[in-house]
């Protein structure tokens, strides 16, 4: 792994975040265009990135989809574990606590994480993460939404329509694909794979969103900065301790720890506005952890190197 292209990959996503930006603000990009390519990335273009992924993995070693799987079940109840104890070493309100757990434990993997992984990894890194981080869906839509409904009126309910939405439904498809060697069209995968392909260049709708939140206040929080050397720094220097403690292979190391270096996800505000938590801390420390991710993965993929 060449650092040079990670710096490369940072500048990249650094310059599609400014587009973005710069598109909102001359009015070419609207909230409403933001909610519809968050849709076409979460729904399509990165499930479509993963199956296409697949034709890059080599071996025949099927169970390896079940480990990871079930190791990302694990890591995911790590990071609720470490989500509270982050809670009582810095100085969060207390009131906030559910939320900056939340924060703690899902990352924008998809928005920003697969992009990353492919331009460093190549395909194959990508499907092996969207095994790893497939427990995220499950987890933010229960766990999350406990958080963030705990000292309110209402009750939480399961709801398993939420569960099964288009881009897990894909996934499954990709891993069913895998599993029984199943050989599409070619016609039909170059579609999958161009499809695939605008997860990158959609990313510059992440910078079209941080321009409809309120920059001044977030970079005048003292906290936002705190919180982002937790989620930027101490999850994936203690996802590097835990894979060098239990002796995990360094390319499947390597996978996880950059997925967990990446800042807070998008889905916590949308879980956020859904039931009245607090937005602004959501709002502050996405715009300063996706703003300093651009320099901090670098640090974290040069620290791996050592």
């Amino acid at each position: 792994m060449d650092i040079m292209v990670v710096f490369q990959t940072m500048l990249k996503l650094f310059l599609l975040l400014v587009l973005g930006f710069v598109l909102f603000k001359c009015h070419i990009f609207d909230e409403y265009t933001n909610k519809k390519i968050s849709a076409l990335i979460v729904n399509v273009a990165s499930p479509m990135l993963i199956i296409s992924s697949i034709a890059g993995v080599e071996g025949s070693n099927k169970s390896i989809v079940f480990l990871m799987i079930g190791a990302g079940i694990l890591m995911y109840i790590g990071f609720i574990i470490l989500g509270k104890i982050i809670n009582r070493l810095f100085p969060f309100p207390k009131k906030d606590w559910p939320v900056y757990e939340c924060m703690v434990v899902f990352a924008n993997t998809g928005f920003m994480g697969y992009p990353v992984l492919l331009d460093v990894f190549g395909q194959e890194a990508v499907f092996y993460a969207s095994l790893i981080h497939m427990a995220f869906n499950f987890f933010v839509y229960t766990y999350a939404i406990m958080c963030l409904t705990k000292g309110d009126d209402s009750e939480f309910k399961l709801n398993f329509k939420q569960l099964l939405t288009p881009g897990i439904i894909l996934i499954f498809v990709g891993i069913f694909i895998y599993l029984f060697d199943i050989q599409l069209p070619s016609v039909l995968m170059d579609t999958i794979n161009s499809v695939g392909s605008l997860t990158a260049p959609l990313s510059m709708m992440i910078g079209s969103s941080l321009a409809v939140y309120p920059i001044k206040d977030s970079f005048t929080d003292w906290r936002s900065y705190v919180f982002a050397f937790v989620r930027l720094m101490i999850v994936p220097f203690v996802t590097m301790i835990m894979c060098r403690l239990l002796h995990i292979d360094a390319y499947y190391a390597n996978i996880t720890i950059i997925t967990n270096a990446m800042p807070v996800g998008s889905m916590v505000l949308m879980l956020a506005t859904q039931y009245n938590a607090n937005v602004k801390i959501v709002t502050r420390n996405i715009v300063v952890s996706t703003l300093l991710s651009v320099i901090t993965i670098p640090i974290v993929v040069a620290t791996m190197l050592l």
